[in-house]
């Protein structure tokens, strides 16, 4: 079966006028520099490896605050001390700005610099993780698509904007975080929490990838899940090996917590941001019947080990992984308590209390006495009969955010809506993720306005993660045509 699939046009409602066009014109002239600056952004180690050890990632701050400021944009970066209070261990965020002629509106470009961890071994030996090569079409290294691409699309976007010498009112602003990737403790946690007052703009664009193979236009987030990990530690009885503890061994209460959660864990269910048939609506806007049905089946360079099938319902529902496990000193010793890591996806309006609840239902179930976090309600303490019996498992919280959405019907979100008709010609697609953003902490702290679009790309995450160069033009002119009229409205 073919993946190419032809995008349906449509007559821009808001046509481009003069001076867009010659806006839009300055950035076919710029193609290269956004090339040139997303293989400098990738060559820079900035890697992440938890929000636990401090990893020193200046010089990718002190390299785009250098950028900004040559390019003539009022630029600071604001310290996020370090949990270990060491005044050399600090995370950078960087807040640069160009204001108008007269006072309005600020729009905000928003993106994380951090990147994930990776095994040189993996990739191919003439794409190197630091490399920036460029090779078919696609630029690879760590962080190319996730999400150094969007970032240099808006800093180009917004050099551009500047050196039109176009008349704006109001703000344009970019700001990048170091920590997405941990869930924005220093990042957007810190900077909301601290400096609310400069973050706090009118609207936000999160540059993440979203264009998405076999399209060749961005889709447009609107919301995501609230990432709630959690650490269960199972509590059991140590022994020796020749001797089975069947129901004490602590990997055995873990096991059975595993095997019977995957059937009886009961989450309630909330309605989601975008329904099954406003996102077949939305993508019938765009392509064929025939052609979203190419679009469904299509699955890139799946392992032969992997035995799931394709599940569209993740989108609609609260969902969890098992994603660590660690127990156990030696082969010949029973251990007598097992940590377990998982990893749960809210929907937004299951709040954090709703989940815990779920979980000690399930938790009464199995006849386990769960101990939950200071702060939260435990309906087992009403039970004398567990009350009674020991902890067998011990819950702590890794990181919690709940799940959010944005209204595409607002202002700004027409304003999208329509630029995005007069770039690519074809109707916008809003959808809803199943990981998170920034924009989560964002509208958590208050913050309205916010979508997450940008770059094309694959591997994020993944060995030889690349972006697709083809894609980086339109999304700078997505940016900048959303800026200018915006800005202008």
């Amino acid at each position: 079966m073919s993946l190419e699939v032809l995008e349906k046009k449509v007559v821009p409602k808001i046509p481009l006028s003069k001076n867009e066009k010659k806006l839009l014109a300055l950035v076919d002239k710029s193609e290269q520099q956004i090339i040139d600056l997303l293989q400098d952004l990738v060559k820079i180690e900035s890697l992440n490896f938890s929000e636990f050890q401090y990893h020193k990632i200046d010089e990718i701050f002190e390299f785009t605050k250098d950028f900004m400021d040559k390019g003539g944009f009022n630029t600071t970066l604001f310290k996020a001390p370090f949990q270990s209070k060491r005044k050399d261990e600090y995370y950078y965020n960087l807040i640069s700005f160009l204001e108008g002629e007269k006072k309005g509106k600020t729009l905000q470009f928003n993106g994380h610099l951090d990147i994930v961890p990776f095994n040189p071994e993996n990739w191919d030996e003439d794409t190197p993780p630091l490399g920036g090569v460029i090779k078919d079409g696609k630029l690879y290294g760590r962080g190319s698509v996730d999400m150094k691409a969007g970032i240099a699309c808006q800093m180009i976007a917004m050099k551009i904007l500047k050196e039109s010498r176009l008349s704006f009112k109001g703000k344009l602003q970019l700001w990048l975080v170091p920590d997405e990737e941990t869930h924005g403790t220093y990042g957007s946690v810190f900077m909301t929490k601290n400096h609310f007052d400069i973050v706090n703009a009118d609207a936000t664009i999160i540059g993440e990838p979203s264009i998405r193979k076999p399209l060749t236009s961005p889709t447009i987030g609107l919301g995501e899940k609230g990432p709630h990990w959690l650490k269960f530690t199972f509590h059991g009885v140590a022994g020796h090996g020749s001797w089975p503890k069947l129901k004490s061994n602590a990997i055995n209460k873990a096991t059975r917590f595993i095997h019977k959660a995957n059937r009886r864990l009961k989450i309630p269910k909330h309605k989601p941001p975008i329904s099954k048939f406003q996102q077949l609506k939305y993508m019938l806007k765009r392509v064929t019947f025939s052609d979203l049905r190419k679009i469904r089946s299509f699955v890139p360079e799946k392992s032969p080990l992997d035995k799931d099938k394709r599940d569209s319902n993740i989108l609609y529902k609260t969902t969890f992984s098992f994603t660590e496990i660690n127990a156990g000193i030696k082969t010949n010793v029973i251990p007598d308590t097992c940590e377990l890591s998982v990893d749960f996806r809210a929907m937004p309006g299951l709040s954090t209390q709703d989940l815990f609840d779920s979980i000690v239902k399930f938790c009464s179930k199995l006849k386990y006495r769960i101990e939950l976090p200071e702060g939260y309600r435990n309906s087992q303490l009403q039970n004398t009969k567990f009350m009674k019996e020991p902890v067998d498992i011990t819950m702590s919280i890794i990181t919690i955010g709940e799940g959010s959405a944005t209204d595409p019907n607002t202002e700004f979100g027409k304003t999208i809506q329509n630029s995005f008709e007069a770039i690519y010609e074809s109707s916008p697609v809003f959808h809803f993720n199943t990981g998170f953003s920034d924009g989560g902490n964002m509208r958590e702290a208050g913050m309205k306005d916010i979508f997450v679009f940008g770059p094309g790309g694959r591997n994020a995450h993944n060995a030889n993660e690349y972006a697709d160069v083809d894609t980086l033009k339109d999304v700078t002119k997505l940016y900048l045509l959303i800026a200018y009229r915006y800005l202008n409205s």
